[in-house]
């Protein structure tokens, strides 16, 4: 995701057509269609102007032009509104940020333990034979070997009983 899509991206959440974008900034909707497919970038100026129009913060259309992790440029838009709305939280309600922040360690600390857990669930299945070499089932249904006849017998008449 570069430039263009964030822009695009921006402008679709905001609701605006690429021709209401245009006017707001100084350029034409054919100008933003290029942008938008990176066939063209905006120059200083209207890049400020797309900034505060589209109401993102400059990080956000400029993550995949700073070499950073991968996982550190897969930002989203939603992602930068809960940014911008924590930050407002921790200026405006201290107590707030802290809610936040103690809901958001506790539901980072189970979904990192339901991750562990589809983790080894996923590791069961994809080695099946695995699995059942190394775990002890009980053979309910069957007589067990080796059993005498008078306890296979008795066993039987266990399973065929009205009441089992």
């Amino acid at each position: 995701m570069g430039i263009g899509y964030r822009i695009k991206e921006a402008r679709e959440n905001l609701g605006f057509t690429q021709t209401e974008l245009g006017k707001m900034v100084g350029v034409t909707g054919s100008a933003i269609t290029n942008y938008e497919n990176e066939t063209s970038h905006p120059k200083e100026l209207i890049m400020y102007k797309l900034i505060e129009a589209l109401k993102v913060d400059a990080n956000y259309l400029f993550q995949d032009c700073v070499k950073l992790p991968k996982e550190a440029n897969d930002v989203t838009l939603a992602e930068y509104e809960h940014i911008k709305k924590y930050r407002f939280i921790s200026t405006h309600s201290p107590d707030g940020a802290n809610v936040v922040d103690t809901v958001l360690d506790r539901e980072y600390t189970i979904a990192g333990k339901l991750k562990e857990q589809n983790e080894k669930i996923i590791e069961l299945e994809e080695f099946p034979g695995y699995v059942k070499e190394n775990t002890n089932y009980v053979n309910a249904a069957h007589a067990k070997d080796g059993a005498s006849e008078e306890d296979r017998r008795h066993d039987e008449d266990i399973m065929d009983a009205d009441d089992f």
